[in-house]
């Protein structure tokens, strides 16, 4: 039998590093991953503007289609999902979002002040400095990284040159826009759901509160209570477990 296909769309700043554990623990599982690329990831061109970048993402988000895939959305990946399904993408197959950055855009702190040109500049800064990777370690990770690791995941920072079109491009206007485009296609809200960590401590299931009320919607979700934000890395066993369980 063929392998269960998962396409993964990773959050700001993702690098294929992020998934070295949980491949072989994937292939046990019967499961095949596919990273989407994303334009400006990993030292690859940026994309001009969000229209080029979704586009760019088109046929690799097409991969998960047929024999019982899904595509699970992780972070800002979460957006750019419901994004494509706007654009009448992705609608064949299950949508599984984790954790992800939604319509909490225009309400929590963070991502307002990223919107601002001079906290682009300095988040990115801040990520290349040992003291903080070693904050955001000890916050976000639910077991200790080897140097290694933890070398790998912040440099999926460092080659990110589209991390700040992000916060540039996913705006409350992109969210009126969104709405819109998302009411006339019911079916693009249809065969969602959401998993989260009850250790997370990036983004809390409140993103969930808020976009039920924008679209007018509600999505069953599992919380896994051990998990934080990056149980692919802190536990790839127990993901790829969950995620075969998933797939059925």
């Amino acid at each position: 039998m063929a392998p269960r296909r998962v396409v993964f769309m990773g959050g700001n700043g993702h690098c294929s590093a992020r998934l070295a554990l949980a491949r072989p623990a994937l292939a046990a599982a019967g499961m095949e991953i596919v990273d989407v690329a994303y334009p400006g990831f990993e030292g690859r061109p940026r994309a001009k503007d969000l229209d080029g970048f979704l586009g760019a993402l088109s046929a690799q988000a097409a991969a998960a289609g047929g024999n019982g895939g899904l595509v699970y959305a992780t972070g800002i990946g979460g957006l750019i999902a419901l994004c494509l399904r706007a654009r009448g993408e992705l609608l064949d197959v299950p949508l599984l979002l984790q954790a992800p950055v939604l319509w909490g855009l225009e309400r929590r702190l963070m991502p307002r002040l990223m919107r601002l040109r001079v906290a682009r500049a300095t988040a990115r800064g801040l990520f290349a400095t040992s003291p903080f990777q070693r904050r955001f370690v000890r916050r976000h990770f639910m077991r200790p990284l080897s140097a290694e690791s933890a070398a790998a995941f912040f440099e999926g920072y460092a080659l990110c040159a589209a991390f700040a079109d992000f916060f540039a491009w996913f705006t409350p206007n992109l969210l009126r826009d969104l709405e819109a485009r998302l009411r006339q296609r019911s079916e693009a809200l249809r065969r969602v759901s959401a998993w989260w960590g009850g250790r997370d401590r990036v983004v809390t299931p409140d993103e969930l509160r808020w976009t039920a009320a924008a679209l007018g919607t509600t999505w069953p979700l599992r919380v896994f209570p051990d998990w934080g934000h990056y149980p692919m890395i802190d536990d790839p066993e127990g993901w790829a477990r969950a995620l075969r369980a998933e797939a059925g």
